[in-house]
């Protein structure tokens, strides 16, 4: 009998040792394996999609009305999972990459354009077979998720802005806007420090994700750093498109506003400003959390989110 427990506490040790090196010199196929199980554990099951603009990554499970989540510039589906966590339930959840994003081919600069990032987006639920959809988006995802709301609002059941979106000039400035304005643009990764830093931008306190996750994202952001910095031009100079506060008049259909203080990429103050140009807004302003609280609050942020797809007529699964 000591022999056997002997034996099986070295089998345990040897595995322990097994995993750490894994963890360490093949954090890539580690990771993949860990968003998988994270995923699953979720509810949710990856698949593409064949476009116009290349194959399409995304997230999908539950049943219901179709709710589908878009992240924003430089973010990736997988940002979503925590909340969706909550949403499959009672909802047929789509959380997608977007074209040039995530795990999809990255795209010729003029694709980014945020006008044409609303025609991708239209072409991506075109192709999943989704006729009318509540879209929960944050930051560019949600100005591009608001052009394709004011051209096509057929295809939008509700519009979710979860944390601020880009394009709603504040009356207070940003940590952001000083920064832009001495030239520094913090959100563009060029080197492992440059992330480690952005994320602090991002977030008071960003949620624990294991090593080698963070390191293939960060891998993948450095890789295509001279890439990312041109988006940000494209997106942020280059897209001749109204303002979201300028379109918000002619969202007329029901829309709920998650805003976070502090956030240091978009100042609050702009919360009530998008709130009032918005026909039929819920406004929901949220202590201890930064630009993205799907990550920061992802239980909170789905509490709120649940509560006005019910308001809406967003009905559960039965």
């Amino acid at each position: 009998m000591k022999r056997l427990f002997a034996g099986l506490a070295l089998a345990l040790i040897l595995c322990a040792v097994i995993v750490a090196a894994a963890w360490v010199l093949v954090p890539t196929r580690v990771a993949a394996v860990l968003l998988h199980l994270n995923s699953a554990s979720a509810g949710l099951s990856a698949g593409t999609v064949s476009t116009d603009v290349g194959d399409i990554h995304y997230l999908e499970g539950g049943a219901g009305e179709t709710v589908v989540l878009i992240h924003g510039i430089y973010a990736r589906k997988e940002h979503w999972v925590e909340l969706a966590r909550s949403l499959v339930d009672a909802y047929h959840v789509v959380a997608i990459d977007l074209p040039g994003f995530g795990d999809n081919a990255r795209l010729s600069d003029d694709a980014y354009l945020l006008d044409r990032q609303a025609e991708n987006l239209r072409a991506v639920l075109q192709a999943l077979e989704v006729e009318k959809a509540h879209i929960g988006a944050n930051s560019m995802g949600a100005y591009v998720s608001a052009l394709l709301a004011e051209a096509h609002p057929d295809l939008v059941s509700s519009i979710a802005f979860v944390g601020s979106p880009l394009g709603v000039p504040t009356p207070v400035q940003s940590d952001m806007d000083v920064a832009r304005a001495g030239g520094d643009t913090p959100l563009v990764v060029q080197s492992e420090a440059d992330f480690v830093a952005r994320n602090d931008w991002l977030s008071p306190q960003i949620p624990y994700v294991p090593g080698p996750i963070l390191t293939m994202w960060m891998q993948d952001e450095v890789a295509t750093g001279d890439h990312n910095a041109r988006i940000w031009d494209v997106v942020h100079h280059q897209s001749d498109v109204p303002t979201v506060l300028e379109l918000a008049p002619s969202l007329t259909m029901p829309s709920l506003v998650i805003w976070c203080a502090p956030d240091r990429i978009f100042h609050v103050s702009g919360a009530a400003m998008l709130h009032r140009a918005l026909p039929a807004s819920t406004l929901v302003t949220l202590d201890g959390c930064g630009h993205v609280p799907m990550l920061d609050r992802p239980r909170t942020v789905a509490e709120v989110y649940q509560a006005f797809l019910r308001d809406v007529g967003g009905d559960a699964a039965e």
